[in-house]
């Protein structure tokens, strides 16, 4: 895969007239070539397919999607990682995590968190790095902590989630945007593990009812 013609072929499926208000939806954070995810999709088919064949991880050439200054092709490395999480290991955490940090925001992080999250799945050593991530002084890295665990459904670890959720609900929040955005990822967690458990997160949500954030507590309760 060469970085140089995937940025000619986005370039050239570039829409000026979806292109500011896409960059507006996020704040005006990142640029935009203006292509939506239908067809950058369509245009992502031959670099998914290669990735899908591969027998390992090209991490420099990760790292190079997760920098490079288009927010497409941003999410290109973001969906190549998705169909090769089969190929990562316990070994690959802090490169994920070193992934994660590279121009965050909630698009990005609500995406590699549960490619993270997959690893607890095939290691016991998972859980001390995530709790360890939980009580990160980057509020990006504790709402992946937080929400890794969404697409674990029965195999949810209920004990490690109450633990990590109390105590990023004690953890200051230093501006508007970290306070929004942890309690949001709090709510949300809740809020897909009671469409498994309702009566867990219920319980959870009146045993901790003093404490948890009026927003946490919304959208926690959305299916309940």
């Amino acid at each position: 895969m060469n970085l140089k013609e995937i940025r000619e072929i986005f370039a050239e499926n570039a829409s000026p007239s979806d292109k500011k208000p896409m960059e507006a939806y996020m704040r005006n954070l990142f640029d935009f070539y203006g292509i939506r995810a239908g067809k950058r999709r369509e245009l992502s088919k031959t670099y998914i397919r290669e990735a899908k064949k591969a027998d390992k991880i090209d991490w420099d050439f990760l790292k190079s999607l997760f920098e490079d200054k288009m927010r497409e092709i941003n999410y290109l490395g973001l969906d190549i990682l998705r169909v090769q999480t089969h190929l990562l290991s316990l070994s690959d955490f802090d490169r994920l995590v070193s992934l994660a940090q590279i121009r965050p925001w909630w698009d990005t992080i609500d995406v590699i968190d549960t490619i993270i999250g997959s690893l607890g799945l095939i290691d016991s050593g998972f859980e001390e790095k995530i709790l360890e991530l939980s009580t990160s002084d980057n509020f990006w890295l504790r709402r992946i902590a937080i929400g890794h665990q969404r697409k674990y459904k029965d195999k949810t670890r209920t004990n490690l989630l109450a633990k990590i959720i109390k105590t990023n609900i004690q953890i200051p929040t230093q501006t508007k945007d970290e306070k929004f955005f942890i309690e949001k990822s709090i709510g949300w967690a809740l809020r897909e593990y009671s469409k498994t458990n309702p009566s867990w997160v219920r319980d959870f949500l009146d045993e901790n009812m003093d404490e948890m954030p009026a927003l946490s507590r919304r959208e926690a309760s959305k299916y309940l």
